[in-house]
């Protein structure tokens, strides 16, 4: 594989990147702005039905981002060098806006009352260990693993790593719950390191054994489009089941979970898809490696404990939600968010940048970089399906 190629490959997953994070911001204005109706007030005679169901819709065409980023991350990480200055990086730049931004609203005498409570200075100050941020929290966890699990699977060949795939794939998603609903094993939802690990198998897999097929790149999105129809399918046919009798509630949101079966196949169908995708080198391309390294700084600042009432104070989702051009404003926020946030967060990254160029960053990077002998090396041989 030459270097063209594989540039323009990271390019469209870059793309990918960025549309996944405009999907977890989705998530963000619908759940935490309560968009997203009660099951019991979903039915027909309902008023502005046509919201409420689009609102669900935008959700389940949403749910898979998170493991779409994840795969991104695993993708390259299968055969990358380890370095301890990422997970550095990650947890300074996450202590710098869970700290920075409680300290702004302190400054600005506007913290709530709670916010001085034992407990939530340990979410502020100790985010990592708090899980302030859940998915910072097994993001990083993850970084640090990731060098070991990546060793043993350049080990094995296709049918032991498909094997691998399928275990972990069958103790880790949702599976269990739909056929066992009140008693499902190793169920947290997609949530945890185990599940990010699960996605680093799928996404290495992915890159050593499944070629690019560009012909079948409709036939990847259309996929994607019907497991997430059959998704919100389920939701809506169960729900007037138990609008209509009282009964199988268990069974509404089954399959609206990270780990969902139809999540799973909806998010590697998605992915698959991109990477048939060609970007050619020119200003499209500048912008989207631009922007790609945002996206991180861009959920960490949204997503801040003390933000996550915007939603409903600052933005009014839920008053925006019974009004025709509903999804004007769901488009408008979103890309709001976006944009304000990857500003604040270029600003961090090129004052950052610059200090870890002076003498003192290179200096504390240099002693980082002592550390990276505890993780494996990449392997010279390493190859890729094409």
């Amino acid at each position: 594989m030459n270097n063209m190629n594989a540039k323009k490959r990271e390019t469209n997953l870059e793309l990918l990147r960025i549309l996944a994070m405009l999907m977890v911001i989705s998530l963000h204005y619908l759940g935490k702005g309560n968009a997203l109706v009660e099951i019991g007030d979903l039915y027909v005679s309902s008023p502005h039905i046509v919201n409420k169901m689009l609102a669900w819709t935008l959700e389940v065409l949403s749910y898979g981002a998170v493991n779409i980023y994840m795969m991104i991350s695993g993708y390259f990480l299968i055969n990358s060098t380890a370095k301890m200055e990422k997970p550095f990086k990650i947890v300074v730049q996450v202590f710098f806006y869970s700290a920075g931004i409680f300290l702004i609203f302190y400054c600005l005498n506007q913290l709530p009352g709670y916010a001085f409570e034992t407990y939530y200075k340990g979410i502020f100050f100790t985010p990592i260990a708090s899980a302030h941020y859940w998915f910072a929290s097994s993001y990083v966890f993850f970084y640090l693993l990731a060098p070991f699990a990546a060793l043993g699977m350049r080990k094995l060949n296709e049918v032991q790593h498909r094997g691998l795939m399928i275990i972990m794939l069958l103790l880790f998603s949702r599976l269990w719950k739909i056929i066992l609903p009140q008693s499902a094993p190793i169920d947290d939802k997609g949530y945890g390191l185990m599940w990010f690990l699960t996605l680093f198998v799928v996404a290495a897999y992915i890159r050593r054994f499944v070629p690019i097929k560009k012909k079948k790149r409709f036939l990847y999105l259309g996929i994607y489009f019907l497991a997430s129809l059959f998704t919100l399918g389920s939701f809506f046919i169960v729900n007037m089941i138990y609008h209509a009798t009282g009964r199988f509630e268990v069974f509404i949101q089954v399959l609206l979970e990270y780990n969902s079966p139809t999540i799973i196949v909806a998010s590697v169908c998605l992915f698959l898809f991109f990477r048939t995708i060609t970007i050619p080198d020119g200003f499209f391309a500048k912008a989207i490696l631009f922007v790609s390294p945002l996206t991180f700084g861009i959920y960490l600042i949204h997503e801040h404990f003390l933000l996550r009432d915007f939603w409903k104070t600052f933005w009014k989702v839920e008053e925006y939600l019974v009004k025709p051009y509903f999804i004007l404003h769901f488009i408008g926020v979103v890309l709001s968010v976006f944009i304000i946030c990857g500003f604040i967060e270029w600003v961090r990254k090129t004052l950052f940048d610059l200090f870890f160029r002076s003498v003192v960053g290179k200096w504390l990077l240099g002693l980082l970089g002592k550390l990276d002998v505890i993780f494996p090396k990449k392997d010279d041989d390493f190859s890729v399906a094409e």
